[in-house]
């Protein structure tokens, strides 16, 4: 059947409805020649039937005097000794009167050189013995009714077939005209460029949905190669910089070649600019699977409790330099509840948070995290007494690459990646990530996840 795969929708819906049209036609009319055949043979025996009787009576009133059959029909009338009595069978059947009576009583058929018969045998019980009364009738008529209706049913079978094979082919052709034209009207909109989305038609039915589901397609492929195309357009702005340095930084280790202090120092300042590169690269690869990435992946509760911890501890050597207090609180009770993130993205989330606030604060400053469970899911919250953020820019804070002071390079205030990578991470997990500055001065996150489905 490759073959057929190979034809297209039309050819295939209509060879397939001819295929199913000729099977139930071929069972329309062998039912319906099957029902003509048995009323004819009925109509007959009825004529046979019918004979016959009056010998019934001639048997029981006078049998000494049968009257000779007359009309059409072809009687025998024979009596207990074997002889008939009277008798119109022509020569062929009368030649075998023997054997006819030897048939059982009722009808039968039998075939006699190329001629069938149907022969109807009626018994009368006398005092001197049975009686048999033979009537026959030549089917020839009856064969050739049936076969002229044969030749009627097939040839208006082929034109219906033709029929309902046109008909498939136009209703087809007229079933996939919107496609047909959905078809175009892509095409049309690749060539010009345009953001029009698929036209999508009045009618509710499985073209509308079609339609509805290929223009959501083509917007997710539009937003993705969006952005992409900003990730790359972005990268390639917050590259240049960071390499422009460290190409100088190069430049200046070959001038120092004479003096070891001014090599090594010049040196460490360009492996430090190579270290900003590749935490930038690394957030760009992890920002790019996030948004990326639709697996819904989940922890317990003493899981992230476990990495809290171990976030808590990293957090305490980044804070020994500037002499910032931390603090950490967490809700130990014990619980089996499975929340929607996976502890490798809850640690991620947690660094960047403490990260960003470590930067933020002064010397001696304090940053505290709060990790909490009620009703609405797991809430994470990192606040810290630094200057906060301008107003008008909590709103762009999520977006890539974007810093409260953009005369501040990549170099003192980190790459910009940090909270976008945090807002996709809650996003992918259906949270909610809250921006806020204090009332009192500083700076506060929360991060509210909810329980995975199991335990929702």
């Amino acid at each position: 059947m490759s073959w057929f795969r190979r034809l297209s929708i039309r050819w295939r819906i209509t060879i397939g409805s001819v295929a199913v049209g000729a099977v139930l036609i071929s069972i329309a009319a062998f039912a319906f020649r099957s029902q003509i055949e048995l009323a004819q043979i009925n109509s007959d025996k009825k004529l046979l039937y019918g004979a016959s009787t009056p010998y019934i009576a001639q048997i029981h009133n006078h049998p000494a005097q049968i009257d000779p059959p007359a009309g059409e029909e072809h009687v025998a009338v024979v009596n207990p000794g074997g002889v008939s009595v009277a008798s119109n069978l022509p020569d062929s059947l009368a030649a075998r009167l023997t054997d006819l009576r030897k048939l059982h009583a009722g009808s039968n058929f039998v075939t006699y050189g190329h001629t069938n018969y149907l022969v109807i045998v009626r018994i009368v019980e006398t005092d001197a013995g049975q009686w048999r009364i033979i009537a026959t009738r030549d089917q020839a008529t009856t064969a050739f009714v049936l076969g002229n209706l044969t030749n009627i049913l097939v040839i208006g079978g082929l034109i219906l077939l033709a029929g309902f094979g046109l008909a498939s082919w136009l209703l087809t052709t007229a079933a996939l005209r919107p496609v047909t034209q959905m078809r175009r009207r892509a095409e049309s909109l690749r060539a010009s460029g345009s953001p029009e989305p698929l036209p999508v038609g009045p009618a509710r039915d499985e073209l509308a949905a079609l339609a509805i589901t290929l223009n959501e397609f083509i917007t997710s492929v539009r937003e993705t190669a969006a952005r992409e195309k900003q990730m790359v357009s972005d990268a390639s702005h917050e590259l240049r910089t960071p390499l422009a340095v460290l190409k100088a930084q190069l430049e200046l280790a070959h001038l120092s070649e004479g003096d070891a202090a001014a090599l090594a120092a010049d040196l460490r300042l360009a492996e430090d600019s190579v270290e900003r590169l590749s935490r930038l690269a690394t957030n760009l690869l992890v920002l790019s699977a996030l948004e990326a990435s639709h697996e819904v992946q989940s922890a317990p509760w003493p899981a992230i409790v476990a990495e809290f911890v171990a976030a808590s501890d990293r957090a305490r050597l980044l804070a020994q330099d500037k002499a910032i207090n931390m603090e950490f609180d967490v809700d130990d009770a014990a619980s089996d509840i499975h929340y929607r993130i996976s502890t490798t993205h809850f640690a991620q989330v947690i660094d960047n948070l403490i990260s960003n606030a470590l930067r933020a604060v002064p010397l001696a400053g304090k940053v505290r995290a709060t990790l909490l469970q009620d009703p609405a899911g797991m809430r994470l919250t990192v606040d810290d007494s630094g200057p906060g953020m301008p107003a008008d820019f909590i709103g762009i804070a999520l977006d890539r690459f974007t810093r409260p002071d953009r005369q501040r390079g990549a170099a003192t205030g980190g790459s910009g990646l940090g909270l976008s990578i945090v807002s996709a991470i809650v996003s992918s997990s259906s949270g909610q990530l809250r921006l806020a500055n204090r009332p009192g001065g500083g700076f506060s996150v929360t991060v509210t996840i909810p329980r995975s489905a199991s335990d929702a």
